[in-house]
């Protein structure tokens, strides 16, 4: 059978001008002695150009570090495919941002993950993140560059997601995705959100779609579903995880993955360096948790769910990222059919204590910072 390439995610370097405590590829301050050189950038754009792609996302670590970025986006458009940023921002400078006018991509995504300065930064482990964003923005929308938003949501800055509504409506943004953060990389198992959490959310970005959508498109990713009718109208249709189908993520190493959350090595199909990304997207035996997925594969309550030969167990990097079991953790149609998890509190509300929790062991930022700007 052959698969149709559409989206690619492409980190093109490892480092990153920022510490997020969600980080799924635990993104450091320098690059990969390994990272891929241009004349290689080059061979694998040809090779996606040959394959069929349609869009390629420029991500990292942040894309913006790699002082090449501007030639390989260029060669990405050059060769008739779409390009688009994955970035936090902190790196658009005026010299960047006259690269990234020139190159004119379809989208620019930058990352917001509260509407108070103070906890944007604390959660990008860098003082000014906030600032920057929001300039970044209005920079970019100045050039006309289309600004998409993403928020990564966790306990820690749950209660902020009306918030961020608000600004984004003020600044004038027309894309918004929300997601969850993973227990993969950095991020804290006892950060994630609760299941009633989810649930909210959910409800919320339906209400968004139905009260703003005038103003602003928001979704849920391929975290917030995923069967019932409830779901659909949050997430949209869902027909599976499509890593390795239809989607491919390649690391600043060449590695290749279905998809660029997948960190674990297990999911590694190749490296460019070692077959050429034609034969590893070709290979009969490539992808096979989802090319050959077969449900004896599901777990937990997945395995049993009527709709378990559609929907696979959701996104696949969510059911497996806790304890490598192939079963979502997060879905509404389980809480529709069987309610909460025993171990699930009721609303997770923002009290003092569980606050204190969540902060100082899991960032480390001087103590003036904290003088500074803890609320």
């Amino acid at each position: 059978m052959r698969y149709n390439l559409e989206q690619v995610v492409w980190e093109i370097t490892w480092k990153c001008n920022a510490k997020c405590m969600h980080c799924g590829s635990d993104c450091i301050s320098v690059e990969k002695q390994n990272e891929l050189t241009t004349a290689e950038c080059l061979d694998i754009i040809a090779d996606l150009r040959q394959l069929g792609t349609k869009i390629i996302y420029l991500a990292g670590g942040d894309p913006l570090c790699r002082k090449d970025f501007g030639a390989i986006a260029a060669a990405i458009k050059s060769q008739g495919m779409d390009v688009a940023f994955i970035s936090n921002g902190l790196g658009l400078t005026e010299d960047n941002l006259a690269v990234i006018k020139a190159i004119n991509p379809i989208a620019f995504g930058l990352s917001l993950d509260a509407a108070d300065g103070w906890m944007h930064d604390y959660i990008r482990g860098r003082k000014g993140c906030f600032d920057n964003v929001i300039s970044s923005i209005r920079k970019l929308q100045d050039i006309g560059i289309e600004v998409s938003i993403v928020s990564t949501i966790h306990k820690l800055n749950f209660s902020q997601i009306p918030k961020i509504r608000e600004l984004l409506l003020d600044l004038g943004v027309r894309y918004w995705q929300i997601q969850y953060a993973d227990f993969i990389g950095r991020m804290p198992a006892n950060a994630m959100i609760t299941e009633a959490q989810f649930w909210e959310m959910a409800g919320f970005i339906l209400d968004t779609k139905a009260d703003y959508s005038d103003r602003i498109n928001l979704i849920g990713a391929d975290v917030a579903g995923y069967m019932s009718d409830f779901a659909q109208a949050v997430q949209g249709a869902w027909y599976g995880c499509q890593a390795g189908m239809k989607v491919l993520g390649i690391g600043s190493d060449g590695s290749v993955r279905g998809c660029l959350s997948q960190q674990f090595d297990r999911y590694i199909e190749g490296n460019v360096r070692e077959r050429s990304l034609i034969d590893i997207w070709n290979d009969p035996e490539a992808f096979k948790y989802n090319r050959h997925f077969d449900c004896s594969m599901l777990t937990g309550y997945c395995k049993d769910c009527r709709y378990r030969y559609v929907c696979k167990g959701g996104c696949t990097v969510a059911a497996t990222a806790k304890d490598g079991c192939r079963c979502n953790p997060y879905c509404l149609y389980k809480l529709e059919t069987q309610g909460y998890s025993d171990s699930e509190q009721v609303r997770t509300l923002f009290y003092a204590d569980e606050i204190a929790q969540l902060y100082n062991p899991i960032r480390k930022l001087p103590d003036e910072f904290y003088e500074k700007y803890t609320p």
